[in-house]
C-alpha cells in the first residue's frame, strides 16, 4: 500500500513504530557497550590487583633481603661493646658457687626484697660431663651443645624475690640493674635467663618480655633505638622483674652498644671509657 493512501494517523503510527525500533536498537547497542566496558573495567581491576600483589611481594622480598643482609652480614661485621660492668656476675670478686650478695657493679632496688646467690660457673677446660648440670642445660638449650672451653668464666646467679610485706607491684619489682648509662646511640639489653617459679620479666615490665616458666633457658634481648635528639641522655638496665616469691636463674646480662642480632648473644668486651679512668 502506498503511503499516499495512508491516513495521517497511520503514518504517525509507522513513524512511532520505526522510532521505537531505532530506540531499541540504540538501547541494545548501549547495553553491549556497557557490558563491554564493565568487562574491560573488571579486567583492568584484575590487572591492577595482580600488579599490586606482585609489587607487594617484590617489595616484601626486597625488604627481607635487605634485613637479612643487615642482620647476617652488615651487623655481623660490627663490633659490639658492652657498657655495663661485670657480665660474669662475680660477687665479691668471686665465681664460687654458694656465694651470696649483690653482684659487683650492680645496684639493687631493695636488698631486703631480693636474694642473689651463685649457683654454678662455666668452668673453662672441663669436659661437658664434669660441668654442673645447670651449665650443661643452659648451653645445650641455647647453643645446642656444651663447649669444653670458654673465656672468660662466668656465673649463673639465682635471684629470688622474698616473701616480704612491703614487696612492690610487679611493674616496679625490678631487682638488680646498672646505671645511669650514657644513652645516645642504639642499645641492646639482654642475657640468658630461666624462670624457675612465679612470673619473671626480663629487660622490660610488659608481658612481651615475660619469661616462660617451662624449665628451659631462653635468650632474651630488647633493642632500643637511638634517641630522637642528642644531649646527655641516660638509661638503666638490664632490669629483671620478679613477682613476690618468684625465682630465676640469670647468666651474661648486660647492656650493649648497637643492635645485636637474634641468637648472637654472648660475652661482650667492655672498653675502659674516659670517665672511668
Amino acid at each position: 500500500m502506498s503511503n499516499d493512501n495512508l491516513t495521517m494517523t497511520e503514518r504517525l503510527s509507522q513513524v512511532a513504530t520505526r522510532a521505537n525500533a531505532l530506540c531499541q536498537t540504540v538501547e541494545d547497542q548501549v547495553g553491549i557497550i556497557q557490558s563491554t566496558l564493565e568487562n574491560k573495567a573488571e579486567e583492568v581491576d584484575q590487572h591492577i590487583d595482580s600488579s599490586t600483589v606482585e609489587l607487594t611481594a617484590a617489595t616484601n622480598g626486597m625488604k627481607a633481603q635487605v634485613n637479612s643482609f643487615i642482620d647476617s652480614q652488615f651487623r655481623a661485621e660490627l663490633p659490639f661493646f658492652r657498657i655495663t660492668k661485670n657480665q660474669e656476675l662475680k660477687i665479691n670478686g668471686s665465681l664460687t658457687p654458694g656465694t651470696k650478695g649483690i653482684p659487683d657493679g650492680y645496684h639493687c632496688r631493695n636488698s631486703n626484697h631480693y636474694e642473689c646467690e651463685i649457683v654454678a660457673y662455666s668452668e673453662h677446660g672441663k669436659l661437658k660431663e664434669d660441668k654442673h648440670p645447670e651449665i650443661r642445660a643452659m648451653y645445650d638449650q641455647i647453643q645446642g651443645g656444651t663447649p669444653k672451653y670458654n673465656q672468660p668464666d662466668f656465673a649463673i646467679v639465682r635471684i629470688k624475690a622474698l616473701e616480704v610485706d612491703d614487696y612492690p607491684a610487679f611493674e616496679n619489682a625490678y631487682s638488680i640493674y646498672q646505671g645511669g648509662l650514657p644513652y645516645n646511640n642504639a642499645l641492646t639489653f639482654g642475657g640468658w635467663i630461666k624462670a624457675e617459679s612465679g612470673k619473671v620479666r626480663f629487660t622490660y615490665p610488659s608481658d612481651e618480655f615475660l619469661v616462660p616458666t617451662d624449665d628451659k633457658w631462653h635468650e632474651v634481648t630488647r633493642q632500643s633505638n637511638m634517641p630522637s635528639s642528642g644531649g646527655v641522655n641516660y638509661t638503666f638496665g638490664p632490669h629483671i622483674y620478679l613477682e613476690k616469691g618468684a625465682s630465676c636463674l640469670i647468666a651474661l646480662p648486660s647492656v650493649v652498644a648497637g643492635k645485636v642480632p637474634e641468637n648472637r648473644w654472648g660475652y661482650f668486651e667492655k672498653p675502659v671509657f674516659e670517665r672511668q679512668l
